[in-house]
């Protein structure tokens, strides 16, 4: 795996078995996942046709997962655990739930080298997400997210030489209680409080 960030996007490269709940998501081999930032006022109706383009834009071949985020990408934190990597930009401005708000975004995408089951891939997306919850309640929110929240997880069909998961031997399970899942907790809290102080809106709501 190889990632950069190109002007406004996120770029991660490999040759990836991932799962997305982005909106060009499934179940799909990748060779990229992409987070790209887009204006805060952002009304394109065909956001999938939009997302296609930038990748175009980028000489990115299909097929691929792509995410959109009004986040600049100078706030994008990166963590690394052992065989696992989580890329995270957060922003807050529009809490799920009945609040008026201007639009934000927790993008979340999650990269393994090593294999994981289908059940650890599902399983990852929800730890990730109770992780997510879990770091904005520990902040002083009064929501466990934003209308637009999305999550990759893809881990790569050749898992490199060093990795601590070796070919053969996939990852069955994600939960909380898991190696796998407690990383994935610990580096999604750490990456969404990272992320909402890096863009100043820790202290910038009225929660109520």
């Amino acid at each position: 795996m190889k990632y950069q960030v190109k002007d406004t996007s996120l770029i991660i490269e490999g040759d990836f078995e991932a799962i997305s709940s982005g909106i060009n998501g499934g179940r799909e081999r990748v060779g990229c996942l992409i987070n790209h930032r887009v204006q805060p006022v952002f009304d394109y109706y065909e956001p999938a046709e939009y997302l296609n383009n930038v990748a175009k834009s980028l000489m990115l071949k299909k097929p691929y997962f792509g995410l959109l985020t009004a986040v600049n990408m100078d706030n994008l934190c990166v963590m690394t655990e052992d065989y696992l990597t989580t890329f995270i930009t957060a922003g807050i401005t529009h809490p799920s739930g009945f609040k008026v708000c201007r639009a934000g975004t927790i993008n979340i995408i999650i990269t393994v080298d090593g294999m994981l089951s289908e059940s650890a891939m599902v399983g990852a997306i929800i730890t990730a997400t109770e992780a997510k919850g879990l770091a904005l309640l520990e902040m002083g929110f009064d929501f466990l997210g934003t209308t637009t929240d999305a999550v990759i997880v893809a881990y790569e069909n050749q898992p490199g030489a060093g990795s601590m998961i070796m070919a053969g031997n996939i990852m069955e399970y994600a939960g909380p209680y898991t190696e796998f899942g407690e990383m994935i907790t610990r580096t999604v809290i750490k990456g969404v409080k990272d992320g909402v102080r890096k863009t100043g809106q820790e202290h910038t709501m009225d929660l109520k």
